[in-house]
């Protein structure tokens, strides 16, 4: 008996000593606040003083061997949704396709709008499907990363044939830049070396048909000044590179050459190219010289117009005024029907109105263009004749004197001359 009670004595003070030892560091209900834990100590709360996402008491003792695996890796599938169809979905229904906050949806978008809204609808913004899905997947990821930790492995199957472009940037420069710079250097080689008009005429078509009408008018360098004012008050994310380059490089050619891009790569002056050539088969009028003058200065009016609107606003609204935005995505709502008769009768019988009266883009590339290294003139003993002012598709000479902000070197002019005096 009295055996008995020394070894009990001494069992119950072996277990008071390695307590700690025995009962600390043993299983815990992950992230439990309320147990009916056997175990010593309020072992039913989430302690993670390591920050391992495990909790603490579910961890080996200090000094002692894990002799089992303590995080089991979660299989997580990622939601396989091409772009065709997330383009007719809602911002929420995405959200709730990848099983993530819309609100951070659209935070990480940095978009203001009605959740309601299509992605198709996201476009003046500069957001594509692909952005969207791109961030969809991220979030959905890290939601799924802070629920089961690092160790989460995400299944993806992408054997579904689409190819939707990763890198948004490589089908910017493989496409839309692409093509307006091919066609500023096929303008900048005519105006320069090459004789035959059918050269700017292909330069033309080539815009129409595809930047115009294949591409919808997405690429859309005309809207990129309000683009570019969003993004730098923080109203959209979109690809600010994207929209960065489309704004810069027509700048650049026009700082050298001159507006190569209004004569040669804009889809909307060749639509208004085709109508003048039309119209000058039917009627042979010409805008009075003192108007034509004082109509030029409302594009940089507009253009300012533009920018502070936007800037108030936060709303990308030039898409939606836009006449040439309509025309080339086919969405002929009745204002569409209306903006497009409106500026294609009347580039039936006056040549470029938009260019020279309204198009905010053009009144930023007729600063630069005024200060062209490259420019027309006029040589000394200039007959005044006034031919090159009769072929002059903007009305930008009068009596051989050029203004270099209005000119788009059609080099019309050059090729009307019998005295060889434009140079």
């Amino acid at each position: 008996m009295r055996k008995t009670s020394i070894f009990l004595l001494t069992l119950f003070i072996f277990s008071i000593i390695n307590l700690n030892f025995v009962y600390s560091w043993d299983d815990c209900p992950f992230g439990e606040t309320d147990s009916n834990c056997v175990y010593p100590g309020d072992c039913g709360k989430y302690v993670d003083t390591n920050n391992n996402m495990v909790c603490d008491r579910s961890e080996p003792a200090p000094g002692t061997i894990q002799n089992q695996s303590l995080v089991i890796p979660q299989d997580v599938t990622l939601p396989e949704i091409k772009g065709s169809v997330i383009k007719t979905m809602s911002i929420e229904e995405v959200a709730n396709a990848y099983s993530i906050d819309t609100k951070e949806l659209m935070d990480s978008l940095r978009i203001n709008v009605s959740p309601k809204t299509r992605i198709e609808s996201l476009r003046p913004y500069g957001i594509t499907n692909s952005m969207v899905k791109e961030q969809a997947e991220a979030l959905f990821i890290e939601s799924n990363k802070k629920i089961y930790g690092d160790s989460t492995i995400i299944n993806s199957d992408r054997s579904n044939g689409e190819s939707e472009p990763i890198n948004g940037l490589e089908k910017i420069l493989k496409e839309d830049l692409l093509v307006t710079f091919g066609l500023m250097l096929l303008g900048m080689l005519y105006f320069f070396k090459l004789r035959r008009k059918e050269i700017r005429y292909l330069a033309l078509a080539i815009s129409l048909v595809y930047l115009g009408f294949i591409r919808g008018g997405c690429l859309c360098v005309v809207g990129s000044l309000q683009q570019l004012a969003l993004y730098s008050i923080g109203a959209i994310k979109g690809n600010y590179l994207y929209w960065s380059l489309l704004f810069i490089l027509p700048i650049g050619f026009s700082v050298v050459f001159g507006r190569i891009f209004c004569g040669y790569a804009c889809p909307i002056g060749a639509w208004q190219q085709l109508l003048a050539g039309i119209g000058s088969k039917l009627t042979k009028f010409r805008m009075p010289q003192k108007l034509d003058k004082v109509l030029k200065y409302f594009k940089y009016l507009f253009a300012l117009i533009i920018v502070g609107v936007v800037v108030s606003t936060r709303y990308p609204f030039f898409q939606k005024i836009d006449p040439f935005s309509y025309l080339f995505s086919f969405n002929f709502t009745l204002y569409g029907i209306i903006s497009v008769a409106i500026v294609s009768g009347a580039s039936l019988i006056i040549s470029r109105p938009f260019c020279r009266y309204i198009c905010p883009y053009g009144a930023v590339l007729a600063i630069f263009s005024k200060f062209s290294i490259y420019k027309i003139k006029a040589k000394n003993g200039c007959k005044n004749c006034t031919l090159c002012d009769r072929v002059c598709e903007t009305d930008a000479i009068t009596k051989g004197i050029v203004d270099q902000s209005e000119c788009i070197r059609c080099k019309k002019c050059i090729d009307a001359c019998k005295f060889d005096m434009l140079k």
